[in-house]
């Protein structure tokens, strides 16, 4: 987890939560399991997504970078 912090987009723009509008996210880095690397007991090499969580409402927005 990082600090709350207001997140800056590729394209130039401001991250804003879709639910209530606030512009202020926690950063975590998750990793994305799938079925076929579980069964074979490689979860570790499946990818990772960063995903910034609203700290008013608490909703998760899930990026591939």
């Amino acid at each position: 987890m990082s600090e709350p912090r207001p997140v800056r987009l590729p394209h130039g723009g401001t991250l804003s939560c879709d639910t209530c509008r606030n512009d202020v996210f926690e950063e975590y880095r998750w990793k994305l399991q799938t079925t076929g690397m579980t069964f074979f007991n490689l979860d570790w090499a499946n990818r990772d997504a960063t995903c910034f969580v609203c700290t008013s409402c608490r909703r998760i927005h899930w990026f591939h970078l």
